[in-house]
């Protein structure tokens, strides 16, 4: 059975060498095969890779400010091919999972029409004051006691190698990520959002890490598009006020930050509960709550419904 992954909650209870000179060179700015303009094609576009497909673990330097050598479980499609643009997504797990470990609960990739890459980075093992010692992420500098910049410094440093090396479109980035990952995916959906078209967070806490000690308000960088998705009965954070209140308080941000109007419209998406999307924003904002017998955990309806978005441009 699944374990239950744990959210960042007040008290936790819960690269190969390449020539330069195959890459390809279009200043023309036309499109190549595929419809992607050259100005989204990375650097790694017609570099060969001797990678194989499915997952396999890799590590990259994130320097100092991002903890050093980091791991990440990268999964690239069958019949990669490097003169292709691919979609990029990021998963990011819970409490004391790892990459690895996430990948196939989320179940992204049976999803996949093999026009994207999956990366799944590792957390570390901190201690958190009052918390205790466990593999989590730093959630930014609003984030007390998970406060601190260096998962997105590796998260950054990550999406340099991986746009370095292999072929990746750089409008179609996008995250996810499961109650603390959900944490994280909406914080890189925020502090990284010039990079990321799309973040989707699941089961995450409430955004206290978009609340600067002392009060006052901030404006994330960018314009990612946000789903919000949260449980009916979450059986992690029981203290909520109400059921779904967490969801709502994360869906409440997103429409602030990105300027909606007060209407909305109702989305139907079997298995995912109450959806909305709201109307005027100055990026896609949609929120599901979705049903009970789900818990904590993401409802089954999740992943093709996620990839499906994802895949619209």
């Amino acid at each position: 059975m699944l374990l239950l992954l744990l959210a960042c909650a007040t008290i936790p209870t819960d690269k190969p060498e390449s020539d330069d000179s195959a890459a390809v060179s279009d200043d023309s700015g036309a499109p190549d095969d595929t419809g992607t303009p050259a100005s989204t094609r990375s650097a790694g576009c017609g570099l060969p890779t001797s990678l194989p497909p499915g997952g396999l673990q890799q590590t990259v330097d994130a320097g100092v400010a991002g903890d050093g050598e980091r791991g990440y479980w990268l999964s690239l499609p069958e019949g990669y091919d490097p003169e292709q643009a691919y979609a990029l997504v990021l998963g990011y797990p819970g409490t004391n999972w790892l990459g690895e470990d996430i990948a196939p609960y989320l179940d992204l990739e049976q999803h996949s029409a093999g026009d994207t890459i999956f990366a799944y980075p590792d957390p570390l093992w901190r201690d958190f004051e009052g918390w205790g010692n466990y593999g989590g992420w730093l959630l930014g500098p609003h984030a007390n006691p998970a406060q601190g910049d260096q998962d997105l410094v590796f998260t950054a440093a990550l999406l340099d190698r991986l746009e370095a090396e292999l072929c990746i479109d750089t409008d179609r980035i996008h995250v996810t990520g499961h109650s603390w990952g959900g944490d994280m995916a909406a914080v890189v959906g925020c502090f990284l959002g010039d990079r990321v078209a799309k973040t989707a967070p699941v089961a995450a806490n409430r955004p206290y890490w978009f609340e600067p000690a002392g009060g006052g308000d901030f404006d994330c960088v960018g314009s990612a598009g946000v789903w919000t998705f949260f449980g009916e009965d979450d059986t992690h954070f029981t203290w909520q006020d109400y059921p779904g209140q967490y969801g709502e308080e994360q869906d409440a941000f997103w429409a602030t930050e990105h300027a909606c109007a007060e209407e909305v419209d109702t989305l139907d998406h079997v298995g995912l509960g109450d959806c909305i999307a709201h109307t005027g924003c100055a990026a896609e904002t949609r929120y599901c709550l979705y049903p009970p017998d789900s818990g904590h955990q993401r409802p089954d309806a999740f992943p093709a419904a996620v990839m499906r978005w994802f895949a619209q441009f």
